[in-house]
């Protein structure tokens, strides 16, 4: 009764949070700020993604996983349609901090799924949670590798990356995000809400795609 009474609450946050989104929009059109309607409407777009793939492949993304998605898309375009970076101290960090930890509680979710479905993957969960840092990590690097070439080619100067001091933080703040994400699923795991929580996800995965590459192989 209570994980029903929680689910229910995070539903109509997800509604809630797209109905932010959606505003959100309307003021970039208001605005007339042509980067930002482009923006809010791939946000808008990549936030209802977990809902066209239920609808269309009847898989069901954990409420957890579309929440942080949703609220890290929301933090970044408020930020930048708002001009929040520049206002609010350590705005980007908060916002650098969130996009990490859902790459790690993404990279943990998947892990986990395989570990448990896939008979490929047999890995203890302290192995899960080393893997969940450095994958965090890494992706941490692609992303500000990425903003060094957008800085070069697109602004010729320094933008989006504000200096090497900049650089360091947001890496430091990947690992951060990934070190939490790993002891909270640790624990998840040790507690059984992890399973709980991944289960029906699990599940969908291994009949949508692990059960029918197994029968490929076998045929």
């Amino acid at each position: 009764m209570l994980n029903n009474k929680y689910h229910k609450v995070g539903v109509y946050l997800s509604y809630f949070l797209d109905i932010l989104m959606i505003i959100l929009l309307i003021l970039s059109i208001w605005q007339r700020n042509i980067v930002w309607i482009f923006g809010c409407s791939l946000a808008l777009f990549v936030s209802l993604i977990p809902s066209i793939i239920k609808r269309n492949y009847e898989i069901t993304l954990p409420l957890v996983l579309d929440l942080l998605i949703t609220i890290a898309l929301l933090l970044h375009v408020g930020g930048g349609l708002l001009n929040i970076y520049h206002t609010i101290p350590f705005y980007d960090t908060i916002t650098h901090f969130v996009s990490s930890f859902l790459v790690a509680f993404l990279a943990f979710v998947v892990i986990y799924i395989l570990h448990v479905y896939w008979e490929g993957l047999i890995m203890d969960k302290y192995a899960m949670a080393f893997v969940v840092v450095l994958l965090t990590i890494s992706m941490g690097v692609i992303w500000e590798f990425n903003e060094w070439i957008t800085d070069i080619f697109v602004y010729g100067g320094l933008h989006e990356q504000w200096g090497y001091n900049d650089t360091i933080k947001d890496l430091f703040i990947d690992m951060l995000a990934g070190i939490v994400m790993a002891i909270i699923g640790v624990n998840m795991i040790k507690k059984g809400s992890f399973d709980q929580m991944t289960r029906e996800f699990g599940k969908q995965i291994d009949k949508k795609i692990i059960s029918k590459t197994r029968n490929n192989k076998k045929d």
